[in-house]
């Protein structure tokens, strides 16, 4: 897996996205909330809750069986030049 970690925007920019209510501007005091707030993250429960944001945050996909949309977080394998993926979360679209 090519894993990178995200930049000071690119985090901010996800911190926003999965958490409008607390981080709606722009500006300098936004940025150091979203700061001091991705430092406090600690613990399963804190973990979990902006994983589950950033699941809903992903691209839907359809089911190839069920025909169901869902937002999902999985490895995701190259076969023939087709993506596959095994869903390690599934969230239907709401």
């Amino acid at each position: 897996m090519k894993a990178k970690p995200l930049d000071d925007l690119e985090m901010f920019e996800l911190l926003q996205a999965a958490y409008p209510e607390k981080f709606p501007g722009d500006d300098d005091d936004t940025w150091e909330a979203a700061q001091q707030f991705a430092d406090d993250i600690a613990g399963w429960e804190d973990v979990a809750d902006l994983l589950g944001r950033v699941a809903m945050l992903t691209m839907p996909m359809e089911s190839g069986m069920t025909k169901r949309l869902s937002h999902c977080l999985g490895r995701v394998t190259i076969n023939e030049g087709a993506a596959h993926m095994m869903a390690a979360v599934r969230r239907d679209v709401a």
